[in-house]
């Protein structure tokens, strides 16, 4: 089952039809915030391109997915078989976001991606072990050669690209002053912005880039300023979504969305989560963040997966781990997008931080509903 959100404003809902009217194709490129299961396909060698193998590059890691997976897991980080954002959203225009490297598949987002392969980062693209994985600046390259492309982008496509939260840990991971870490970061936002400018002149016309949920002060923030900057300054029409924003939000109210000041947060490791899904580690093992990608969709504890609190804990948690929003978190991001998008008709010409729409009091809306994607 899957978890739907309904627009019901009258005024988002006939500003919706100027807005969906250009899309005939959802396409998307980035990290695990986008990803609708990108680890499905890969563990059976479906590699959209990319050199096979094209797992995590993690035995441990493949493995755990893949008991997930024959549990009723998709590969995606939100957990337990339910839809991204990206899918949602897709769906609100009567489109799909399935991954690249399965049939008919236009979300090229990778769990794991980084901004841009380059050599402050030693030329890798992703965080997980198999480095041969592209990053997002690749997987714009790689649709842009798709077969039959012509080099150009689809003019009548909605875009979505959300990447730079990997960016951030590998900053954290590498350098060890502030100074460093910024600098870093802004080389990659900038490689990051230049390739959707690039999507841009070959032929993107609708393009909507998510900023990253960092507090304020944070590098999170700063990437994300970083970002839109650059963009504006390249003069990129695009649609800026505040992450940061809707998560405040959020967790500011958790009551009106249906969740507790417990479950309302990121996760943690163990019984004691707030998150939806469970994860203790067994003894020894490395593998400690991000287990919505690894979260059947049983209740039984386990150490071979992670597993859900509850039955209904995807809608009644915020979080499907420490950092991956659960189902109920993924349908709320959609229609923030959806909002977004819906009001306004055409692209933004350096749209920089569009107020929240979705938590500013009573523009939106919505019920739930859970049923699992068959």
């Amino acid at each position: 089952m899957k978890l739907k959100l309904v627009v019901l404003t009258l005024g988002i809902i006939c500003a919706s039809q100027a807005a969906a009217d250009p899309f005939n194709q959802f396409i998307s490129f980035g990290d695990s915030s986008v990803d609708s299961g990108w680890w499905s396909g890969a563990l059976n060698l479906q590699c959209d391109g990319a050199p096979s193998p094209c797992a995590t590059g993690s035995t441990a890691k493949n493995t755990l997915i893949a008991n997930a997976i024959a549990n009723g897991a998709t590969g995606a980080p939100v957990g337990a078989g339910f839809m991204m954002n990206t899918q949602i959203l897709a769906a609100d225009f009567g489109l799909t976001a399935l991954p690249a490297n399965q049939p008919n598949g236009t979300n090229y987002a990778i769990s794991g991606a980084v901004d841009a392969a380059v050599a402050a980062n030693g030329n890798i693209g992703n965080l997980n072990r198999n480095t041969t994985l592209p990053s997002t600046v690749q997987q714009m390259a790689n649709y842009l050669s798709r077969p039959g492309g012509g080099g150009m982008a689809n003019p009548q496509a909605l875009y979505v690209i959300s990447s730079g939260g990997n960016d951030v840990t590998f900053a954290i991971d590498n350098f060890s002053t502030l100074s460093s870490r910024e600098t870093y970061l802004a080389n990659q936002a900038q490689v990051l912005a230049n390739a959707i400018r690039n999507l841009q002149v070959t032929g993107a016309q609708h393009i909507l880039v998510n900023g990253l949920p960092g507090g304020v002060g944070t590098l999170g923030a700063f990437y994300t300023q970083a970002l839109f900057a650059d963009l504006s300054a390249a003069g990129v029409n695009f649609i800026g979504a505040d992450v940061q924003a809707f998560v405040q939000g959020v967790e500011n109210d958790p009551g009106r969305y249906g969740f507790t000041q417990t479950t309302v947060l990121p996760g943690v490791l163990g019984t004691g989560t707030g998150s939806a899904c469970v994860w203790t580690p067994p003894m020894g093992s490395t593998i400690v963040s991000g287990w919505g990608q690894w979260c059947a969709d049983t209740t039984t504890p386990s150490t071979q997966y992670a597993y859900l609190g509850s039955m209904n804990a995807e809608q009644t948690s915020f979080f499907s781990d420490d950092q991956h929003f659960s189902a109920a978190g993924q349908a709320l991001e959609a229609a923030y997008d959806f909002s977004l998008i819906s009001t306004v008709p055409g692209p933004i010409a350096g749209a920089g931080l569009p107020g929240l729409i979705l938590a500013s009091g009573g523009l939106l809306g919505w019920w739930r509903r859970r049923q699992k994607i068959a």
